[in-house]
C-alpha cells in the first residue's frame, strides 16, 4: 500500500521521518513511498549525519559521504561563485563550462579504479550520468546534454514546464537522465535507482528520483544528499532556482534485519531526532 510522508523541513528530518514511518509498518516495509524535501534544498544536519555514520561504521557499511559520492562526487567540482544566466559574459560562461568539464574528466580518470570494486563492476550512478550506459567505453554525457537543453530553454524565455518541452523524461536518447536499462535483467541490487526526472516550473528546477528498492538505513541518507548536490550543480549550471527534491520508492525497507530489529531501528531514530538542532528534550522516535 502506498505511503506519503509529509514534506520535511530539511534533508535530515526527511530521512528520520521516512525511516520512522517505515519502521512503524508491519515488517518495516511498504510499497510506493514518496518523500519530499521542499525548496530550497537545505544542507543536511552534521549532528544527525554523525549519528548515522557511527552506526554504519559499526556495522561495516559505507558511510554517508561515500554513498552520496556515487550520485555526485562533489570533491571533483570546484563551483564558481556565480550561476549561469542568458546575459552572462562569455568569460564567465567559459568558467562554468570548464568547472563542469573538469568534474566529468576527473571522475572518468578514476572510474577504472572504482570499477575494480565488485559493487561497481557494472558502472556507477555518476558514470551512467556522464557516459551512458556507463559500463564500458565512452558514452553519452547526459548531464552535459541536459544543461545545454535547459540553458537553451532559458535563453528562449521558457521558464515553466509543460508536457512538450521542459518535463525531462529519460529514454536514453532524449532529454532524460537514465540510470537503468530496460535490458538489465537483475531483479535486485545495483542499480536500485531507475530514473531521475527533472522538471522546471516558474524558473525553479525540481528533481524526482525513482528507486526500485530503497534501503533506508544503509543508503537513503546518502542518496538524498547526493541527489541534493546534483540538483544544486544543475541549478548553478543553468541559472535555475532550486526546487523540490522528491524520492519515490517502489519498495522502501527500514532494514530491521540488519540493524537490530524494530527496537534497534527505533533507537537509531531516537538518537537522530535528539541530534536535530531544535529537538525537544523529550524527543522520541516512532515505535
Amino acid at each position: 500500500m502506498s505511503r506519503y510522508v509529509q514534506p520535511a523541513r530539511g534533508l535530515s528530518e526527511a530521512w528520520i521521518d521516512v525511516l520512522a514511518a517505515m519502521n512503524a509498518e508491519p515488517g518495516g516495509t511498504a510499497t510506493n513511498v514518496m518523500v519530499t524535501i521542499p525548496a530550497p534544498a537545505p544542507a543536511d544536519e552534521p549532528a544527525v549525519r554523525l549519528v548515522l555514520d557511527r552506526e554504519l561504521k559499526r556495522r561495516g557499511n559505507h558511510q554517508v559521504a561515500t554513498v552520496a559520492n556515487t550520485l555526485f562526487p562533489s570533491a571533483f567540482y570546484v563551483p564558481p561563485d556565480f550561476a549561469w544566466a542568458a546575459d552572462l559574459p562569455q568569460p564567465q560562461v567559459d568558467e562554468l563550462n570548464i568547472a563542469a568539464q573538469e568534474l566529468y574528466s576527473s571522475y572518468l580518470e578514476v572510474l577504472p579504479s572504482l570499477k575494480r570494486v565488485h559493487a561497481n563492476s557494472g558502472g556507477t550512478y555518476f558514470s551512467r550520468m556522464i557516459a551512458w550506459p556507463g559500463k564500458v567505453g565512452p558514452g553519452i554525457n547526459q548531464l552535459d546534454e541536459r544543461i545545454a537543453y535547459l540553458r537553451s530553454e532559458r535563453t528562449n524565455g521558457r521558464g515553466t514546464s509543460n508536457a512538450s518541452d521542459l518535463v525531462i523524461a529519460g529514454d536514453g536518447e532524449g532529454v532524460g537522465i537514465q540510470e537503468y536499462a530496460a535490458t538489465d535483467r537483475r531483479t535486485r541490487g545495483f542499480p536500485c535507482l531507475v530514473h531521475i526526472d527533472l522538471s522546471v516550473h516558474q524558473g525553479s528546477l525540481s528533481l524526482t528520483a525513482l528507486y526500485r528498492h530503497w534501503h533506508l538505513v544503509t543508503r537513503a541518507y546518502g542518496n538524498m544528499l547526493g541527489l541534493a548536490r546534483l540538483q544544486e550543480f544543475l541549478c548553478q549550471q543553468t541559472g535555475l532556482a532550486v526546487g523540490e527534491l522528491v524520492v519515490i520508492a517502489g519498495y522502501a525497507n527500514a532494514e530491521r534485519d540488519q540493524y537490530g530489529g524494530k527496537s534497534g531501528v527505533s533507537a537509531l531514530i531516537e538518537q537522530a531526532r535528539t541530534a536535530l538542532p531544535d529537538a525537544p528534550e523529550d524527543s522520541s522516535a516512532a515505535a
